[in-house]
């Protein structure tokens, strides 16, 4: 059956305080040039692990994405300038995975954060936080590998689908934890300083719902805050959305602000693909990819379910009041849409005013796609609106049968006002996922 649009929240989005709605309201407009549109690393070159856990991060100069097992840097156009499997490129004798990579355009820094295999039962939790030394990743890098105890992490404890957001003055993480099934969540911070210089560091840590995700700090440069905020979505519920102050430290503390009402399902059922019988995963509804904080907004994205079909959500919670705005998005009526991420930049209204960057992949089994990229897009002024078939598709690709993980991960890496770099996985021909990186401008 076909989708059924519900009420477009566009003018919610255009209301008196809403997100986006500084200036008079705009057309719709994807982003207008695509200034680059290459594959990125492949299923072969990843060391074979599915699902990809794709991401990439705009520098000064370059582009650097990872996924499960390597690490490739490239130029604004998409020459390769280095690359390393993770363990190599970290040092680890342990299986590393789910890497996560950002840039802080104050300091002209890279920062990563990559799970590990817990070596043993009786061995203390752990994972590496890395951070380039200078704007060059193919430079050097301060690694660390750090050990978790207390209460929060038993010995032998998994951290996984680790989250890495920032704001000025820290790095802000979360993990889920496994020991061997799901016990909490927790979030913390790390000071910037510290890392940057290659210094110790200690921090404490706190529990929070599953999939909590730090919110990144849009702007460039990044802006001072006096709060950092954490995001999760809850099915039946909406979102909880937890406050921290001090996240450089000392004295770092987070708070639940709010718990947001504002229901959704998740996906209903897998995602179909053209020609064959398997089907891939659309994920739980969780938020995949670290919200924006940009002025008095969080923004954010996720998969739900859009009548008998897997679709997207994205918006933004208001923190005065914690009032939020949420649309749809999908590439059209027969399509099966996952995989989201978003960025955000503020086009100079206070963070009242944005460009919007939504990236998401698709297949359309009566339309005869097989798994695709697409990235739509939002004007300053022009509120939250349904974004449905209008965006910039950077490729079509094939259907698989040996792979049924997808994703876990895509990302939107805002570059400056009007110029963001997306990352996504899509499926080559023979069945092995492939990734686009796109960078995407509306200048």
């Amino acid at each position: 059956m076909p989708k059924v649009a519900k009420p477009a929240p566009s003018a919610l989005g255009r209301s008196a305080g809403g997100p986006n709605s500084v200036t008079a309201p705009r057309p719709l407009t994807p982003p207008g040039t695509t200034n680059a549109n290459f594959n990125g690393i492949t299923q072969s070159a990843g060391g074979g692990a599915q699902p990809s856990d794709v991401n990439a991060a705009s520098g000064a100069t370059q582009i650097v994405e990872t996924v499960n097992r390597r690490f490739t840097v490239y130029n604004k156009t998409g020459t390769q300038q280095c690359t390393n499997t993770l363990a190599g490129f970290l040092g680890a004798t342990e299986d590393v995975f789910d890497p996560r990579v950002q840039y802080d355009n104050v300091n002209n820094r890279f920062s990563m954060v990559v799970t590990l295999t817990p070596p043993s039962a009786t061995g203390a939790a752990a994972l590496y936080v890395a951070a380039s030394q200078t704007g060059d990743a193919c430079g050097g890098w301060w690694v660390y590998r750090l050990t978790f105890n207390g209460s929060l992490y038993p010995a032998g404890t998994l951290l996984d689908y680790p989250q890495l957001g920032q704001d000025r003055v820290a790095l802000l993480l979360s993990t889920n934890n496994f020991h061997p099934s799901f016990i909490n969540s927790t979030a913390f911070s790390i000071s910037k300083a510290q890392v940057y210089a290659g210094a110790s560091v200690s921090f404490p840590a706190f529990s929070v719902s599953f999939t909590t995700q730090p919110a990144t700090v849009g702007g460039n440069p990044i802006p001072a805050t006096t709060n950092s905020y954490f995001l999760a979505s809850v099915a039946g519920t909406g979102y909880q959305l937890y406050r921290m102050t001090n996240s450089a430290g000392p004295g770092t503390t987070l708070t639940l602000q709010a718990t947001v009402s504002s229901t959704f399902s998740v996906p209903p059922r897998q995602v179909n693909q053209p020609g064959v019988t398997t089907k891939l995963d659309p994920s739980d509804g969780r938020i995949v990819w670290s919200p924006y904080q940009v002025g008095n907004f969080i923004w954010f994205t996720h998969g739900i379910a859009i009548g008998s079909f897997p679709g997207i959500r994205y918006g933004a919670i208001r923190l005065s009041d914690n009032v939020p705005f949420v649309a749809l998005a999908y590439r059209s009526g027969t399509s099966d849409d996952f995989n989201p991420s978003i960025g955000v930049s503020d086009a100079g209204g206070g963070g009242a005013s944005n460009y919007i960057w939504l990236n998401w992949a698709y297949t359309d089994t009566a339309a005869n796609i097989a798994t695709s990229v697409t990235v739509d897009g939002v004007l300053p002024g022009g509120g939250v609106p349904n974004l449905i078939g209008t965006g910039t598709v950077l490729v079509n690709g094939a259907a698989t049968t040996t792979n049924t993980r997808f994703g876990d991960y895509s990302s939107v890496s805002v570059e400056n006002t009007c110029t963001a770099v997306v990352a996504q996985q899509y499926f080559a021909t023979g069945g092995n996922w492939n990734t686009r990186i796109g960078r995407l401008s509306f200048c």
